[in-house]
């Protein structure tokens, strides 16, 4: 297989019809002569959110957008697909909140690993290298993909995003490692659990999830991994970003396999970087930002050492 280059870059407003529903999607392609399989992962935005958020493509700061030099420095292929409108006419994903009232009722595992086979039929894919990438409400659909789908993501990222508090989905067979970044004073998704959004009204349409140390523990269950964990805190390079970052990680080296939480303290509902920083109206709305480490690349060294 070869990336044409022509055809290479981030090549925009792609269909896939599923369900009789055509869905679309963004499809990143690296440059150059690829030869063998490569790394493939989904980047899944979250709830009033698309394509265009998550690269940047809206002319708005998109921590996001950092994937595209990294996909293009490590010759990776990334999809970043678009979820489809729910109750509240906004985009987003069907994840396994059994409580939510807003979420489309499209079939999301099958659209996103039919995209996945669509890909690999065209391109030089490692199957045994795809991961799964998501914010908020796509946050919690990667944790459905880990769950229902267990056989194919090696790994998944979930950003400002814990477990369904009433999960109606089945339990994972395999094993898949898991990173959580979540923000100890997020105005959205309650670190320690309970209904998501500022107010009432939102928590009654959009549902509930655990805590994050629930969601820890969930996944050092369902992966058998022990509690015993390797600590240390991220230098503080922002001291005006009023927040720190604690790195907890679990793992057993003989099966490859890990769980790792970034807490982030002090942090809101916004993933963390050096780069590209939210406006101060907008973190009014959804709380601190940290800038002491560029979220995507951490997220890539840990799909990195997940082969």
């Amino acid at each position: 297989f070869f990336a044409n280059p022509a055809n290479a870059g981030l090549v925009k407003d792609q269909v896939l019809n599923i369900d009789s529903l055509d869905r679309t999607y963004d499809l990143f392609i690296p440059d150059g002569d690829i030869g063998e399989a490569r790394p493939l992962v989904l980047l899944l935005h979250g709830h009033f959110g698309d394509a265009d958020v998550m690269t940047g493509e809206n002319n708005k700061s998109a921590p996001y957008k950092v994937w595209l030099s990294i996909a293009q420095r490590e010759g990776w292929y990334l999809i970043i697909p678009d979820g489809e409108y729910g109750s509240d006419r906004k985009r987003g994903w069907n994840d396994c909140r059994g409580n939510t009232r807003v979420n489309p009722k499209t079939d999301d595992v099958k659209f996103l690993n039919s995209l996945v086979d669509k890909v690999a039929s065209q391109y030089s894919i490692n199957q045994n290298r795809v991961y799964a990438h998501g914010t908020s409400n796509g946050g919690i659909m990667a944790y459905r993909l880990a769950q229902e789908s267990s056989d194919r993501y090696r790994a998944v990222a979930a950003i400002v995003a814990s477990m369904p508090e009433q999960n109606k989905c089945t339990e994972p067979t395999n094993p898949t490692s898991v990173l959580v970044m979540n923000g100890t004073e997020d105005p959205l998704l309650p670190y320690q659990g309970g209904g998501i959004g500022k107010n009432e009204f939102s928590q009654k349409r959009r549902g509930s999830v655990l805590s994050t140390p629930e969601t820890i523990n969930y996944w050092l269950t369902r992966n058998q991994l022990s509690s015993q964990a390797e600590t240390r805190v991220f230098p503080n390079i922002n001291r005006r970003d009023d927040s720190t970052v604690h790195l907890t990680e679990y793992k057993d080296s003989a099966r490859n396999i890990e769980v790792v939480l970034y807490e982030i303290r002090g942090g809101g509902h916004t993933e963390p970087s050096l780069t590209e920083h939210y406006h101060r109206l907008y973190k009014r709305i959804v709380g601190t930002q940290n800038k002491d480490f560029e979220m995507a690349e951490e997220v890539w060294k840990f799909f990195e050492r997940n082969l």
